[in-house]
């Protein structure tokens, strides 16, 4: 067995310092900085542009015109969510006396990090002691964990089959649910092996829980995960994942503002009551395991249940490869394509994870059209560049609110942090290559389990 330090592996508790009333105007300011400052390099490099003449200047309006019209709709979402952020929860957390259990799946072939995960959560308890809480850790092999009160270790056994043959991380969703004692008024906040629990998040956790059994509507919860722990060792791929927590703060938030399931829930970060899982298990079969979170939340959409946003923070970690996040990125298409096709829900459950999946497909094409069109200045017409322009800056915004909250309290010197920003700026075309050759991946090789990537 590896030997575990817990004093190395205690991640940094994460604070959400500068996301309050301020957020918006940060993310309205950056946004219309970036929108500006498209418009003047364009017209510094090229003025109005040169009529259309070759088949490439046709190739690069053809592709503007689609990537950015494709685009728009996810963008205005996205704005909207930013600025409608605001974070409520430090003022209002108080003691509360429902159960929490911080459920962690795991393969159990990453022990360090399962380990560390475990001793994230005590951590942050014992900081913020606002509930009673156990940590449920369920794995597909024995291992040797921390010994505690707060702990429960379930091993998935190696003969055990869900009624519809449910495979991977649903597979022990389900048993879980099965063989878990926790109350049906008892919450989860379902984990990753590599997430890390922040002060904030336990704080966020008592408003939302609180609020929701107050109020009787029970919603399911999700907030902002970032991605940046081994930013010193991985910057590339790092600095890739910015755009996933903008996403958060912008087009997910969003939705859970508005209470309804439009592009599906990450895997991490969903606090439920056990009740309501229990009503819907994770049992889809074959073809629900490979985004089951996505799958469960179409169907409780269904099932009359509604989203919200829960204030804080969770730390996760991006991947340790190129192929990895390749394989990473096509599973999500892949899955959220068969959401979108076979979840057993009506079609208007379904259609809106098909749309944004459609757009997240064809949203690399207008950021290449944008920076080919920096060299070759072809003209576009007024209206469209406008659209590209709004679309492309709030691609910029994404990955630099991104960075930011990642960087918030790390100890980077000044200019070591707008390095950072100003790399992801720079970087923003090699990503979107990179999120296209998924897409191209998945649909080439569309035969998919679920792999673990290394983190």
């Amino acid at each position: 067995m590896p030997r575990f330090d817990a004093r190395r592996n205690r991640p940094r508790l994460v604070e959400p310092s500068y996301l309050a009333s301020g957020f918006a105007a940060v993310a309205l300011i950056g946004f219309l900085a970036s929108y500006f400052a498209i418009w003047w390099v364009q017209d510094f490099l090229w003025g109005l542009g040169r009529p259309a003449l070759t088949i490439v200047d046709y190739a690069v309006v053809v592709t503007a015109a689609v990537g950015w019209t494709v685009s728009l709709p996810a963008a205005a979402l996205g704005i909207a969510g930013l600025l409608l952020y605001g974070n409520r929860q430090a003022a209002t957390a108080r003691p509360m006396p429902y159960v929490v259990s911080f459920r962690v799946v795991s393969r159990g072939q990453n022990e360090l990090a399962l380990l560390a995960t475990v001793d994230s959560i005590r951590a942050a308890m014992k900081r913020e002691p606002l509930f009673p809480y156990r940590v449920e850790v369920i794995t597909d092999m024995a291992l040797a964990l921390p010994p505690g009160d707060d702990l429960w270790h379930y091993v998935v056994p190696p003969e055990y089959e869900t009624p519809r043959g449910s495979l991977y991380k649903a597979r022990a969703l389900e048993y879980a649910l099965g063989v878990s004692d926790l109350p049906g008024d008892a919450w989860i906040m379902h984990l990753d092996e590599e997430s890390r629990l922040s002060t904030s998040l336990v704080r966020g956790i008592a408003v939302a829980v609180s609020e929701e059994e107050a109020s009787g509507r029970l919603r399911i919860g999700q907030g902002v995960i970032l991605y940046h722990r081994d930013v010193a060792h991985h910057r590339f791929l790092t600095l890739a994942d910015g755009i996933r927590t903008g996403d958060d703060l912008g087009r997910f938030h969003f939705q859970h503002r508005l209470g309804i399931t439009l592009f599906g829930l990450h895997g991490s970060f969903i606090l439920v009551r056990n009740d309501i899982a229990s009503e819907v298990g994770f049992d889809f079969g074959p073809v629900g395991s490979i985004t089951e979170d996505a799958f469960w939340a179409v169907v409780q959409m269904e099932r009359g249940r509604r989203c919200r946003w829960v204030d804080g923070f969770l730390e996760e970690q991006s991947t340790r490869s190129l192929m990895d996040f390749a394989r990473q990125r096509r599973r999500w298409f892949i899955g959220l394509v068969l959401v979108a096709l076979r979840a057993p829900v009506k079609l208007r459950y379904r259609l809106a994870i098909g749309v944004s999946t459609a757009m997240w497909s064809m949203a690399w094409v207008g950021v290449v059209a944008t920076y080919a069109n920096l060299i070759v200045g072809v003209s576009i017409p007024l209206p469209l560049r406008a659209a590209g322009n709004f679309v492309f800056a709030f691609y910029i915004v994404l990955y630099l609110l991104g960075m930011k909250l990642s960087l918030n309290l790390s100890p980077m010197r000044w200019w070591a942090r707008w390095l950072h920003y100003l790399g992801v700026v720079l970087l923003i075309p090699v990503f979107a290559i990179i999120e296209a050759a998924s897409v191209i991946y998945a649909l080439l090789r569309p035969n998919v389990g679920f792999h673990v990537v290394r983190k």
